[in-house]
């Protein structure tokens, strides 16, 4: 008997610690025009909001006109540059894109383009935190995907996955400057990169340049130390003929091998011949590395210049468009009759028209930037989310004025 007291008590009081629902939507119902009241503000609140800080969303596909950088030698051997394999290997985009996603690169390039008091360009500064960096914003697209490799269940021989392209998209208060950025980004990186491997081109070229000078000095030398080689054996070997004026019909005056069974021998007139020819060559040789040389001075001169014009523009295109100009002025008072001095001058010509339609030519948005109609947020999921949203707050401050004023008393004591 005394057990069941206290497992009725026990039921009694677990009871009273559940809240009715009846009493839940009877505190609900009291309170009908507060939860219209908030509802209708949260409402007003979340479409003013949309409307008032709407974001539209600009794209734009950004692709490569091919490799990246073009390599001189597949260059000099395929038939088209489209043969050559393109885009940018994942380990040079990874310097890239570190470059790119920097606010020093970005401000870098904003100050040479002078794009300092754009609008868009604040805009853009101030969104560029650890949180969101350009990383973020500009996306590398590959030819394979994951999905790809599952379809074709097979990678196609001679294929390569390098990055492409870039997929490029950017929410502004405004279509307009979603646009802009989006195709300011698109020339920003572009220009990123040139900037960088014009930068290790010629640097590098200008060292390679210098060491390959001092190089050809040796060789000339050596080539010289050859030539005055040969000449004493010829002038030897011209006393040994008129020493023995019948030595062309003799079948051997000079020892080639000796053994303890027999020896060998080459006619003396044999041996002139020879050494005539290797004269010839050794002279040959200090004619092509002294024209050789001429060649890398009259390069040196260029690139001199070109670093000169790098370090004073911290923009890719810039650089490139000033190669024109430091290639005039390197050639100023060169005369370009002579074929050694047009060669050269032809070469650097060549060489700059194809990285200009390389990577300002054929490096170009495929699709967008895109002009967006269309709010990132529409006014439909907007009034929805706020209406929800100001319900359930309406009935979460319902419920907790009916808690405390049940408890009130009960906690003041």
């Amino acid at each position: 008997m005394k057990k069941q007291e206290e497992f009725t008590q026990h039921n009694t009081e677990y009871d009273e610690g559940l809240i009715s629902l009846t009493d839940l939507l009877s505190t609900l119902w009291h309170a009908r025009r507060m939860i219209t009241g908030i509802t209708v503000a949260c409402i007003a609140l979340g479409l003013g909001s949309t409307l008032f800080f709407a974001k539209y969303k600009s794209e734009g596909f950004l692709q490569f006109g091919g490799p990246i950088p073009l390599p001189a030698e597949k260059m000099t051997k395929m038939k088209d540059v489209k043969e050559a394999a393109t885009g940018i290997q994942l380990s040079d985009y990874k310097r890239y894109s570190a470059a790119f996603g920097s606010r020093g690169r970005f401000d870098d390039y904003v100050r040479a383009t002078k794009l300092d008091n754009t609008p868009s360009i604040a805009s853009l500064r101030a969104n560029i935190t650890s949180e969101k960096s350009l990383n973020t914003i500009i996306v590398p697209i590959f030819p394979f995907t994951k999905l790809d490799a599952k379809d074709l269940m097979e990678q196609p021989k001679e294929s390569s996955n390098n990055v492409i392209g870039f997929r490029i998209s950017y929410e502004a208060s405004t279509p307009e400057e979603a646009q802009r950025i989006v195709a300011l980004l698109g020339r920003y990186t572009v220009d990123t990169i040139v900037y960088l491997i014009y930068t290790d081109a010629l640097r590098f070229k200008h060292l390679e340049i210098t060491a390959k000078i001092t190089k050809l000095d040796n060789d000339i030398i050596g080539s010289k130390e050859k030539l005055a080689e040969y000449g004493r054996r010829i002038s030897n070997l011209k006393q040994i003929v008129s020493r023995y004026p019948k030595s062309e019909v003799q079948a051997a005056s000079q020892v080639v091998t000796v053994t303890d069974e027999n020896s060998r021998y080459l006619s003396p007139v044999t041996q002139l011949m020879s050494a005539e020819i290797e004269a010839s060559a050794a002279e040959e040789a200090i004619y092509q590395a002294k024209r050789e040389q001429q060649q890398y001075l009259l390069l040196r001169d260029y690139y001199d210049l070109a670093k000169a014009e790098l370090d004073a523009n911290k923009s890719g295109e810039a650089v490139l468009r000033a190669l024109e100009a430091s290639k005039e002025r390197a050639f100023k008072n060169k005369n370009l009759n002579d074929e050694l001095v047009k060669e050269v001058y032809n070469k650097i010509t060549v060489d700059n028209q194809n990285s200009i339609n390389l990577y300002l030519e054929k490096s170009r948005f495929i699709a967008g930037p895109s002009l967006p109609e269309n709010r990132t947020t529409r006014l439909s999921t907007a009034l929805v989310a706020s209406a929800l949203l100001g319900f359930v707050l309406a009935c979460l401050i319902a419920l907790s004025r009916k808690w405390w004023v049940a408890n009130r008393t009960q906690l003041s004591n």
